[in-house]
């Protein structure tokens, strides 16, 4: 049986089959994310809009771990971070702000990834950034930055937060962590997988006060049309990477998409 096989097999009655297939990548993004070990307590957070209605958002409650989340107890919101569907779970509504300036910024955005791993915090902290000096970094080509504000999180940050975005889909946040949209779930997974790598790599280089090495500007801007294949979620490699990552769920956590 194969992944979306698999996935139609769980699908509530009455609900939309797009919303459900969101749903359930959705889902499956935090448990993956989980089983990374991406996850922080309560403190990261992911989301999607919900198909049809650009101004609804599926995220998770504010009190539940990444490896409690599953299809159907994701909330559905409206744009002020109300419950759609009744509910008496919190929301995230310290987490909304930022989700909902992106997704207010960029139509296209339909995934928002919010985490704060170690190594890409501490990249954030670095002054120079993120270095296209391994082959991750050079996949994902330059990023934005977001200055650290302190522990706030309010509808001018979030539009502050996506300005910084520019003509890019990743954002390091100082001293904090980063945050990103991807065109579909897959999409914003797969980036994400890349940026954690590329800072785990800078760091792990960085051990030893070695210059790093760079190559020059032509292979640097050949390189980010060539990742394609891999960056995008239109790709088949793209999505094959997740059909097969469904299929390591289906076998090891299979209630994702209960």
């Amino acid at each position: 049986m194969n992944a979306a096989t698999s996935a139609a097999r769980a699908l509530k009655p009455g609900m939309d089959p797009a919303e459900w297939k969101v749903r359930v990548d959705l889902a499956a993004a935090f448990r993956l994310a989980a089983m990374q070990d991406w996850d922080e307590l309560l403190f990261a957070h992911l989301s999607a809009r919900v198909p049809s209605h650009p101004n609804q958002f599926l995220m998770h409650p504010a009190a539940i771990l990444f490896e409690e989340v599953t299809a159907s107890n994701l909330h559905k919101l409206d744009e002020n971070c109300n419950h759609v569907e009744p509910s008496d779970e919190l929301p995230h509504k310290f987490a909304f702000p930022f989700h909902k300036g992106i997704y207010d910024a960029f139509p296209q955005a339909q995934c928002v990834m919010h985490l704060h791993t170690k190594y890409a915090t501490a990249v954030a902290m670095q002054e120079h950034g993120l270095i296209p000096g391994n082959q991750y970094a050079l996949w994902l080509g330059p990023v934005g930055y977001h200055d650290y504000e302190g522990l706030i999180s309010t509808d001018e940050e979030g539009r502050r937060l996506a300005k910084n975005f520019g003509n890019k889909q990743i954002v390091l946040q100082r001293g904090h962590g980063f945050v990103l949209w991807g065109h579909s779930v897959h999409e914003a997974y797969m980036l994400a997988f890349l940026v954690i790598r590329a800072c785990e790599t800078q760091v792990r280089s960085s051990a030893g006060a070695v210059k790093p090495y760079v190559p020059p500007q032509a292979v640097l801007d050949a390189t980010i049309g060539q990742a394609k294949i891999i960056t995008d979620g239109n790709q088949p490699f793209n999505q094959m990477t997740w059909r097969a990552l469904l299929r390591k769920l289906d076998r090891d956590a299979p209630d994702y998409k209960t």
